[in-house]
């Protein structure tokens, strides 16, 4: 997957917690989507800056 995609899945992952979170889905449901999300945009932003 190239970077671009791990930042579009992670910023989808991040909305869906926020979603969720609205939504008054359980608690660790929104807070691990969250974490999930925000895992992925970080790593698709770092190796994204180092040009792959």
């Amino acid at each position: 997957m190239s970077s671009k995609q791990h930042l579009l899945q992670g910023f989808g992952l991040v909305a869906m917690g926020v979603g969720n979170f609205v939504m008054d889905a359980p608690m660790w449901l929104s807070v691990w989507t969250l974490a999930v999300g925000g895992v992925t945009v970080l790593f698709g932003a770092s190796s994204w800056m180092k040009g792959e």
